[in-house]
Parts: structure tokens; sequence; C-alpha cells
């Protein structure tokens, strides 16, 4: 599932803090997509829990308003 971000700095510092946090994704940042239009990809598997799905997300929320990489879009 990709999760639009933005900057490439901004998918690799998330990236980074959520790995931190327990949850890993992929960043993918030029030249696989147009500049400053980095995402995050988030892979999910049928043996993945409900919790585990909740608290992924939860993880992502709070750390992208943490950084606030979605208030700086174009």
């Amino acid at each position: 599932l990709p999760v639009f971000i933005g900057k490439n700095e901004n998918a690799f510092i998330l990236c980074k803090k959520l790995e931190q946090a327990g949850v890993f994704v992929n960043p993918v940042i030029f030249p696989a997509v147009p500049q400053n239009s980095a995402l995050i990809r988030i892979s999910l598997m049928s043996t993945h829990t409900f919790d585990q799905i909740d608290f992924a997300l939860e993880k992502i929320s709070e750390i992208v308003q943490e950084l606030g990489v979605l208030d700086d879009q174009s």
C-alpha cells in the first residue's frame, strides 16, 4: 500500500523512525517516482493480525504528525 509523503528526505526520516518504533516500511523515491513524490510502501500479509495492523497504523499516524511531513506538501 503506498502512502504519499512528498520529499525524499521526509520519506527516509519517516522510514527510520518507524523502524525504530518496530514498523518496517520501504521508501520509494526519485527516480522510481517523480521528483517530490516520494512515498512509503506498506506491505501487508495475511499473517498480520489486526492488533499488528492497528499498531502499525497508530505508529505511522503518530510519527507523521510528530515530523509534520505532510504539512509542507506542494
